[in-house]
């Protein structure tokens, strides 16, 4: 059985973004010992199934984690948050940077520094606040090229219907990487310090990098171990009009199209649920649930290891419904993100008013999670169908407008969530599923699987026209 290259990227890239979320979720974990928790249990007609309380003595103490910063709640939110400012603005030059130089580069070396900057971040922190939010500012700038670089990897690499599954399995990676660090940093930390998570996820990462560089190529071209079947399959099935570092990108054209908004728009709604929910559920399940720190992680990530699977699943099956022509591209697309967005945003309103009842709310919260990776082989896929040339760029703007959410989302939350009582959650859940049905909206409409105008690439060949004296540069134009 021959192993394909382009599997073997996808799998290298599944484990970078796994990387990736470890070095970005580490800190979800870790916050809740750095300020400490002290939990009682209360009577589930009260507001909350638990209290906190900063010193308590009673018999009923769940367990206690001594502060070591004393954050207001609007701190701990621009230290939640951070990481998304730098993320965020990066995105589109960090995608540009990836189609002119090699998204093997781009992504290996950034990843790299980001690895170093995960290990410093303990002792940085201890020594001021504002170092430690500027050390995550600048993580989230080198991790900034991830996506983009592997969206646009399979403008190079992906047969034209194995773009989802593909796809699929790289961005699987973030859910697998939350799964991860969900249930093993509650027994790091617990057993050696919230530091100790930091120096793992930063040392694992950095294995990582080295397997990447051995294991990935540019294209099919430059891989010095691929079949040569293989090889011929990926050109000629993508033809000529491949992502090129010469190609160029139509800047306006892609921030004027209605049908880019629309996946923007329903990116960063997916993105908003998402967020709030890997940022905030282990706050939720020890100040609302009452569950310890280790228990909350296994919980946490369960919920990722069904989101992981609902994924790689969704995304199979949605390639599987187009090759066998049981329903159009964007119909299937359109289908997957009501899924993704509407439903979710039920589940999730729903586990709210669950309330003390855990494993209602628990089975809600694991919905919630899961089925918003249907967005993945929904409108995050779009981009491949309207403008596979240009996909990276059209994904750094996407992920530009959806990781909005990442800094914006723990904000809201941490002004909303002043005593972390059931009603403020309840609030939190419900501001969520208005997001994901709104952002929802113009994908549904004006989502398109057609190539854009704009994203016809234009190739020069000279040959000769016998019908003419003189030989002509023609311009060949061919749709990808």
């Amino acid at each position: 059985m021959k192993i394909l290259c382009r599997y073997i990227l996808a799998w290298a890239a599944f484990f970078g973004i796994a990387n990736v979320y470890f070095c970005r979720i580490n800190i979800s974990m870790a916050i809740v010992p750095m300020l400490g928790e002290s939990i009682k249990r209360r009577d589930s007609s009260g507001a909350s199934c638990v209290e906190r309380s900063a010193n308590t003595t009673e018999d009923n103490v769940e367990f206690v984690h001594i502060p070591e910063f004393d954050w207001t709640p609007e701190q701990r939110g621009l230290m939640l948050g951070a990481y998304y400012y730098g993320y965020t603005i990066f995105q589109i030059p960090a995608a540009w940077v990836a189609a002119k130089y090699g998204f093997k580069r781009s992504f290996g070396y950034s990843m790299l520094l980001a690895s170093i900057l995960t290990c410093l971040y303990p002792p940085l922190v201890r020594l001021n606040l504002y170092l430690g939010v500027v050390i995550r500012a600048v993580l989230g700038i080198f991790h900034s090229v991830s996506f983009p670089c592997l969206t646009g990897a399979w403008g190079i690499w992906a047969p034209p219907l194995e773009t989802t599954k593909l796809n699929g399995i790289h961005v699987s990676g973030a859910s697998a990487g939350t799964c991860i660090i969900f249930y093993l940093a509650g027994g790091i930390i617990d057993s050696y310090g919230w530091a100790s998570i930091f120096y793992v996820t930063g040392g694992i990462s950095l294995f990582w990098v080295v397997t990447w560089f051995y294991l990935v190529y540019d294209s099919p071209e430059q891989h010095p171990r691929i079949d040569p079947e293989e090889r011929d399959y990926i050109i000629q099935s993508i033809g000529e009009n491949r992502q090129r570092p010469d190609l160029k990108t139509p800047w306006k054209s892609i921030l004027l199209s209605a049908p880019v908004w629309g996946i923007m728009l329903g990116h960063a709604a997916s993105n908003w649920g998402n967020y709030t929910l890997n940022q905030q559920l282990p706050t939720y399940m020890a100040n609302v649930l009452g569950f310890d720190l280790k228990l909350t992680g296994l919980l946490s990530s369960l919920c990722y290891v069904l989101q992981w699977i609902i994924c790689l699943v969704a995304a199979y099956l949605t390639d599987l419904i187009r090759q066998k022509q049981l329903m159009s591209t964007i119909r299937i697309r359109k289908l997957n993100t009501i899924i993704g967005l509407w439903v979710t945003g039920l589940c999730v309103v729903l586990a709210g008013y669950a309330g003390c009842n855990t494993h209602i709310s628990i089975i809600l919260l694991f919905l919630t999670a899961g089925l918003n990776t249907f967005t993945v082989p929904g409108c995050k896929s779009a981009m491949l169908d309207m403008a596979p040339a240009f996909s990276g760029i059209v994904f750094g703007f996407s992920n530009t407008i959806s990781n909005i959410p990442g800094f914006v989302a723990p904000q809201v939350a941490g002004s909303i969530l002043q005593e972390s009582t059931l009603p403020e959650w309840q609030a939190v859940f419900w501001l969520s599923a208005c997001v994901h049905v709104a952002g929802s909206l113009l994908f549904l409409f004006k989502g398109t699987d057609e190539l854009q105008d704009w994203a016809i690439v234009e190739k020069k060949n000279e040959r000769v026209d016998h019908s003419n004296e003189d030989n002509t540069d023609q311009k060949i134009v061919t749709k990808l």
